[in-house]
């Protein structure tokens, strides 16, 4: 629920020009020395490491791709071995596999062991290696072992296992203890423990390393002992291994996460293994990618680059418009609901067809940056030609706080989530309310989801006289750590207004709080259902060192309701009570499947295509925002329905003739309907309460007398 602002801050910044131009230059220049001083290539390479590590590491990705292709072999391996640390080694499998042609014994040896470390599935790489280990027996030591360790690593076969054995036996010193070794690192050390022992009391480096191998053996022997007979493994190794099983065997070549699909790449099976692990331990833990980063930001901002509609994917795999934002440039070029979009020209101009391409692939075509203009070809219902649109992309804002004023000075505001300018979008719509005659006002945080605990904060304010407790909050770590501060409201200007707030089972978090303080504060009457149950928040951290291209969202504190519970659910437990109740109505199964067909049949856009239009459609719009429910409100209905020939109710159908209807009027006035409050027993029921305590009888109002049951 928690963003820290100067968290996300410190992760989305971009390093000034200069900045980037120097990073630029150091990396080049370790280039550059890397070339003319081989022998000193992995000292640089740790120094190009450190920068490609750091915030602008993203912007050396270019430089290091294009050193793939540098003509000496040192700079090809530094930048190969650079481009798997950055997740990026698909690219670089092309070279790595030519430093197995070089005639330099050190630079096999480098690559084999960069193979074994890495693992890189690719059918072309591993015949090169097979061919490089076959042909390995006038090669150096070192490069022998190498090539045996990283066929064995790619492959599993036993051959290369074999061929260490051999060496471990041979008459040549210096391979024999290089092969000890290497077995012993495979966890086939028992074979080669008396080498090892020789091996250990020898100085030297490999001497060194001997004495290191046999230590590191009795601690895997101890962990083993310790797992009571399982063996230890590294982490990381077993990470590395199971994508290597995966990508070997999986019976498709590609994995899906959040309905997208992805290529089968190390980068993406290690952030499938992240995100498992962040939603193992914390049920709203997550691990977040760049994109997703942004995304959410977006969202929480309520604002982003586009045309400015929002769209799905229909039964008939077409992207089309489920409604264009009102205030958007996609509306004003004359983008309405249901549009279907058919093509888009590309960046080089010619036309793409979107009937091929998933939503995802769609959508990334349709935005672009700022000021840019796209050209888009729809299909329209009735309209046998294709229309084309040119749009301006411009940064488009989504309002989160909606407000209408219902009969009877109600005011009524639809809060769709708490996101950075909730606060000053509630502030404006209860301002307007207030002009326009506003004597009681319902808050409606159904299936709010929450968001920001400053939006929920600066909300709470608007409400709370000044002192009043809104929440208290306690962790264990960092700032959080034991029971914080108590958040009390500033006091604002709307403290005293009479005020319902309607929730249900998909409040959630923000909304929660919220709703919870003015319940537990009697300042609001809370109607509804019981809330999702979501009594803790988030903050989020950088999990890498590359500027926060991966981040982990964490569960770092609790939130209390004045009243001092949790509204945390454990055990089926938990969420904001209401005061009044209120049951959702359920459909049989049978009036499900009827109006489905009804909506599939077209005949509701047939008698709308008759009806509203002309002097009609007046009539029709004003039906749109009530009609009393009455049937006989709508022109020549006896006989449409008769026409049906439908087990629906009469009621039923009316219903959702009106729902079609205010689709194709929201569109013609540029503003969708906040609420339908005729057809909705929450908004009903808190009328009443306002009513009832203000000693107004409903029934002096014409609309709820028509509607109130």
């Amino acid at each position: 629920m928690k963003l820290l602002p100067v968290v996300l801050a410190s992760l989305l910044c971009l390093a000034p020009l200069a900045a980037q131009d120097a990073a630029a230059d150091k990396a080049t220049q370790l280039l550059d020395r890397i070339s003319k001083r081989p022998d000193k290539a992995w000292d640089y390479a740790f120094s190009l490491r450190t920068l490609t590590r750091g915030q602008d590491g993203g912007k050396l990705a270019p430089l290091i791709e294009k050193g793939l292709e540098h003509e000496s072999e040192a700079v090809r391996l530094v930048c190969t071995r650079l481009m798997f640390s950055m997740g990026s080694g698909d690219a670089a499998l092309e070279t790595l596999a030519g430093l197995l042609k070089s005639e330099d014994d050190a630079i096999i040896e480098a690559a084999a062991m960069l193979i074994a470390a890495e693992g890189p599935e690719d059918e072309s790489l591993s015949e090169k290696l097979r061919d490089c280990w076959e042909g390995a027996s006038q090669r150096s030591a070192g490069a022998r072992v190498a090539l045996c360790e990283a066929l064995f690593a790619l492959t599993g076969e036993a051959l290369p296992l074999d061929q260490l054995r051999e060496y471990a036996g041979s008459g040549d010193h210096e391979l024999v203890a290089r092969a000890a070794l290497a077995l012993s690192e495979l966890g086939h050390s028992a074979s080669v423990d008396g080498r090892l022992a020789t091996l250990a009391r020898e100085p030297g480096d490999l001497g060194r390393l001997a004495r290191l191998g046999r230590e590191v053996i009795k601690i895997d022997v101890a962990v083993a002992e310790h797992k009571s007979g399982v063996a230890g493994v590294v982490a990381d190794t077993l990470v590395v291994a199971e994508i290597r099983q995966i990508r070997k065997h999986y019976v498709d070549d590609f994995l899906t996460y959040n309905e997208k699909r992805q290529s089968i790449t190390p980068e993406n099976m290690v952030d499938a293994a992240c995100r498992a692990m962040a939603s193992g331990h914390d049920r709203y833990g997550q691990y977040m990618t760049r994109a997703e980063i942004d995304e959410m930001n977006e969202d929480q901002e309520g604002r982003y680059v586009g045309i400015g509609a929002h769209v799905a994917m229909g039964e008939d795999n077409v992207i089309y418009i489920t409604q264009p934002i009102y205030e958007g440039p996609a509306y004003k070029a004359g983008i309405r609901t249901g549009d279907r979009l058919i093509g888009i020209n590309g960046a080089d101009g010619k036309r793409v067809d979107l009937t091929k391409l998933t939503l995802e692939e769609g959508v990334k075509l349709v935005r672009g940056p700022e000021g840019s203009t796209v050209v888009i070809f729809v299909q329209r219902r009735g309209v046998e030609k294709e229309l084309t649109f040119e749009i301006k992309r411009q940064v488009v804002h989504v309002d989160t706080a909606l407000e209408e004023m219902l009969p009877g000075r109600v005011g009524y505001v639809r809060l769709t989530r708490f996101g950075a300018n909730s606060g000053k979008d509630m502030k404006a719509s209860l301002d307007n309310l207030r002009k326009q005659g506003m004597q009681h006002l319902i808050l409606d945080l159904r299936g709010n989801p929450g968001g920001q605990l400053t939006a929920v904060v600066e909300i709470a304010d608007q409400f709370l006289p000044k002192g009043t407790l809104i929440s208290t909050t306690g962790g264990r770590f960092g700032d959080w750590k034991g029971m914080q501060p108590a958040i009390r409201s500033k006091g604002g200007e709307y403290t005293e207004i009479p005020l319902i707030v309607l929730i249900d089972g998909d409040s959630a978090s923000g909304s929660e709080m919220l709703s919870g303080a003015l319940k537990d504060n009697n300042r609001a009457t809370v109607i509804g259902r019981n809330t999702f149950g979501k009594g803790v928040g988030q903050s989020f951290y950088s999990v890498d060192k590359s500027g926060g291209q991966r981040v982990l969202k964490a569960t770092v504190f609790s939130y209390y309701l004045p009243s001092g519970v949790t509204i945390d659910r454990h055990a089926g437990v938990g969420g904001v009570s209401p005061h009044i109740r209120i049951d959702p109505q359920y459909l049989q199964s049978w009036q499900v499947y009827a109006l489905d067909k009804l909506r599939k049949s077209k005949r509701l856009d047939d008698y709308l295509d008759l009806h509203y239009r002309g002097e009609q459609k007046a009539q029709l719009m004003r039906l749109a925002a009530f009609d009393g429910l009455q049937t006989q409100a709508w022109p020549r209905f006896d006989e449409f329905y008769a026409s049906l020939n439908t087990r629906l109710g009469r009621d039923d159908v009316r219903r959702e003739l009106r729902f079609a209807l205010r689709t194709r009027v929201a569109d013609d006035r540029g503003a969708e309907f906040t609420q339908n409050f005729q057809e909705d027993p929450g908004i009903l029921r808190g009328v009443k309460e306002l009513f009832t305590k203000a000693k107004i009888d409903p029934n002096t109002v014409p609309e709820y007398q028509a509607v109130m049951k």
